[in-house]
């Protein structure tokens, strides 16, 4: 980094010019938001006439609207940032100016973005997560890419030089950033297709049809009860049948289709998973450009899971929880498609090197797991079911009457057979899941807490939940015997007293 660049760093300055045009954008996304069932109905009323409640709404409405966008604009020009000594220094505000001291050491990342516009304006956004007691969050909207990484190198440089626990020599060969030096992974256009036929059609699905219905009845409190007459008329002169919902329930399962694999063409476009000796970095997105740095020490959770489809394409979902700030969960976890089982094994192994050696006793679930959820999934459905049949005299509930029994039975049998909890000297592993396959890896000298819960069932049968508390998150094993869970919480406890390895 020359001279130059790192002496601009210390003047306090404005973002680029693009921040007042992407300002203006998010004022008016943000008002589309709030206000489109009001824009929505002003739109389908237009030129009738307007009582005075909707007059003075209307008004109020452009009024606020425009002083909103006038201080969008203001808020740019009174927008400064610059570095001091070894704190990041932000000040902004339009009536209130607030002055922001964040010192490199409350660092805990710095994520490069790009939007669509960015794109557009040649611009990044820079956020950066910094920990404290309730977490926070700083971002410079607008800025060019070399400023952006210039202040990003700087930053992780000096943080860097800080380590107390690195030599001399290895501070001077580490300081500024260093580019990955090796792919991990990368997707292409063929990979991310086969990603997006492995995801769930249906929770896309629920979506549609959650958002059709949001809309019609927005819409029919917004015009009346009249649309609802009409539509119900319309209905019956299609006379529908089992045929009709066949056809539109095929339709909307096709639609679903398309809506995942494109959605994930735009979220993973050109995926790249780089590593180098620190850690990892990702980047990815067709649109919206994203670029996520995972340290390796702050690596806390690793977890993967296939499905059916997944384990015909010989591909896993990788998820990496790193530790967060202070309680902000947004960018702690990163998710990497489309991986073959190598390389989720290079990763593991990269971030857990002393993994290769584990020798895990294996442990299991209490049986009792199984009646507990039977009662919420088996029986309760039967009893609700079966009453209707009776009560209503209807057949057709006595489907899901016997269907809901037989079929949690199975599932929860199956999951109380296939779920592992193992345990080795530096690590705690569990394997679960009955369609979809889910691992878990969590390093004993992360945890930060464990807990031993018991609901009231549990303690009638000598049972409890054994919680894992980490920095990114939580591991919960259920139904163990309570001694066994007491057992695994002192002696998780004791390892992790005893290790001189830090949690980050």
């Amino acid at each position: 980094m020359r001279k130059s660049e790192i002496s601009s760093l210390f003047v306090p300055q404005r973002q680029s010019t693009s921040a007042i045009i992407i300002f203006i954008y998010n004022f008016l996304v943000r008002m589309l938001k709030g206000f489109w069932p009001v824009l929505l109905v002003l739109f389908l009323r237009s030129g009738q006439k307007q009582n005075s409640y909707e007059y003075w709404l209307n008004s109020f409405i452009i009024v606020g609207g425009a002083a909103s966008l006038i201080l969008s604009i203001v808020s740019y020009f009174r927008y400064y940032y610059h570095l001091e000594g070894d704190r990041l220094i932000i000040q902004k505000g339009v009536l209130n100016q607030t002055r922001i001291k964040l010192p490199f050491e409350r660092i805990q990342n710095i994520h490069l973005e790009q939007k669509v516009l960015h794109r557009l304006l040649n611009v990044v956004s820079i956020r950066i997560d910094s920990a404290g007691s309730q977490g926070s969050e700083i971002t410079i909207e607008a800025l060019e890419r070399e400023q952006a990484e210039s202040i990003r190198s700087y930053v992780l440089a000096q943080k860097k030089d800080a380590t107390p626990s690195q030599s001399t020599g290895e501070r001077k060969e580490q300081t500024g950033f260093q580019s990955p030096s090796s792919e991990v992974l990368r997707l292409d256009l063929g990979d991310l297709i086969r990603v997006g036929v492995s995801q769930n059609h249906l929770r896309t699905a629920g979506i549609i049809v959650g958002t059709v219905f949001g809309f019609v009845f927005t819409l029919a409190d917004s015009l009346g009860d009249g649309i609802w007459k009409t539509g119900y008329e319309e209905m019956q002169e299609l006379n529908p049948g089992f045929g009709l919902y066949a056809i539109l329930a095929t339709g909307l399962i096709i639609i679903a289709f398309v809506i995942t694999v494109l959605r994930t063409i735009a979220r993973y476009y050109d995926l790249r998973f780089l590593e180098d000796r620190e850690g990892f970095q990702l980047t990815a997105g067709l649109f919206n450009r994203r670029e996520t740095a995972l340290k390796k020490n702050k690596i806390q959770i690793i977890r993967w899971a296939d499905n059916p489809i997944r384990r015909a394409l010989k591909i896993f979902v990788l998820t990496i929880r790193q530790a967060n700030a202070g309680g902000q969960q947004r960018s702690n976890i990163v998710t990497i498609p489309g991986c073959r089982m190598e390389q989720v094994e290079d990763v593991i192994y990269s971030s857990f090197p002393a993994i290769s050696d584990a020798d895990y006793q294996s442990h299991r679930i209490d049986k009792a797991y199984l009646w507990w959820y039977f009662r919420y999934f088996g029986i309760l459905p039967l009893l609700i079911f079966g009453t209707l049949t009776v009560v209503l005299s209807e057949p057709r509930f006595l489907l899901p009457a016997l269907g809901f029994p037989l079929v949690s039975f199975w599932y929860l049998r199956a999951y109380y057979r296939t779920y592992r909890l193992l345990v080795d000297l530096e690590y705690v592993k569990t394997e679960s899941g009955v369609i979809g396959r889910m691992h878990s890896v969590t390093p004993i000298h992360k945890v930060q807490s464990v807990d031993v819960q018991q609901s009231f069932y549990q303690r009638n049968k000598d049972l409890a939940d054994l919680i894992l508390y980490t920095a990114g998150g939580q591991e919960t094993i259920p139904f163990l015997p309570v001694e066994k869970a007491e057992a695994l919480r002192d002696y998780i406890l004791y390892r992790v007293e005893s290790q001189d390895d830090d949690w980050m």
